[in-house]
């Protein structure tokens, strides 16, 4: 996106997680970008006006020069976590051997506390991996009781560990939040061989106001207690699709502060939404991911 708005409510988001460089090697090419769901999710709210802070980790070395500078060019607020990381997390891929990922990564939030924010945001690796990851479930413990939660699962399973492991803290993470995001693979991964309709119930049983669910191109279904509603992608050019989900993610929290549902005193509206303006919302999140097609 390259479109920069601004939203009709102050909110300052915190973005809690990891932050790497994505490099594809291909032929006698090799490719080197920001990457990470966190940090691209930070990018994208700073760009749609919001004033963001990631708390992350990376190192000291030419990948976390790269990571530091394109963030802040953006304007996102980037707080090293702890210690700079030994190296910066890489993840680097094969297109024409796609088993072949390689992971790398660093992650440990060595007891760092939570920015002053209005909405805190976690995502991805970060809650499930260790370290870190207990520090990233005693960071959404302690937050401030007005302070909103979203939490996209973004399910990487070759970086993230054992399955069952992974399996617990994003239960715990879901418990804690009031709005989820997840793709249509994620809830597979989470609740595998189980009907759409049950794994939608145990989901809103946890206790999210909002669950929120992406099918691709086919568009996206939002789920509150009191109904859900379902809206269509929009139809793009094809281009790359690295960095989709996080528009997407970055166009619902941006939606949702215009609307003054996130921060302070909003858990009762929140928890109340109407399925129109939840329709509106979700609208807007496609747009945002759709623009970030694109541009790509």
């Amino acid at each position: 996106m390259t479109t920069t708005t601004t939203s009709t409510a102050r909110c300052d988001i915190a973005v809690v997680g990891e932050s790497l460089i994505d490099i594809t090697i291909g032929g006698d090419c090799t490719r080197e970008r920001v990457g990470g769901s966190p940090a691209l999710l930070a990018r994208s709210l700073r760009r749609l006006g919001i004033a963001t802070t990631l708390l992350t980790t990376f190192g000291a070395d030419r990948h976390g020069r790269a990571l530091h500078g394109e963030l802040t060019r953006c304007g996102v607020r980037v707080v090293q976590a702890g210690h700079p990381a030994a190296r910066t997390s890489t993840v680097t891929a094969h297109p024409d051997r796609p088993d072949t990922e390689t992971v790398v990564l660093s992650w440990d939030l060595v007891h760092t506390d939570v920015p002053s924010c209005d909405h805190l945001h976690v995502g991805s690796i970060a809650v499930v991996r260790a370290p870190g990851a207990d520090d990233v479930a005693r960071l959404v413990s302690r937050r401030h009781p007005d302070t909103t939660i979203s939490y996209d699962v973004n399910v990487r399973p070759s970086a993230m560990g054992p399955r069952h492991i992974s399996i617990v803290r994003i239960d715990e993470m879901i418990s804690r939040s009031d709005i989820v995001k997840l793709s249509d693979a994620d809830l597979e991964w989470v609740r595998p061989g189980e009907r759409h309709g049950d794994a939608m119930r145990w989901l809103m049983s946890r206790g999210p106001a909002i669950v929120v669910v992406t099918h691709g191109a086919a568009g996206a279904t939002g789920y509150t207690r009191s109904g859900s509603v379902r809206v269509r992608g929009h139809r793009v050019d094809i281009g790359d699709p690295a960095g989709v989900g996080d528009a997407f993610m970055a166009g619902l929290l941006h939606a949702m502060t215009g609307r003054g549902l996130l921060g302070r005193n909003t858990s009762r509206p929140l928890r109340a939404i109407d399925l129109d303006d939840l329709r509106g919302i979700l609208h807007h999140a496609n747009l945002c991911a759709a623009q970030a097609i694109d541009v790509a």
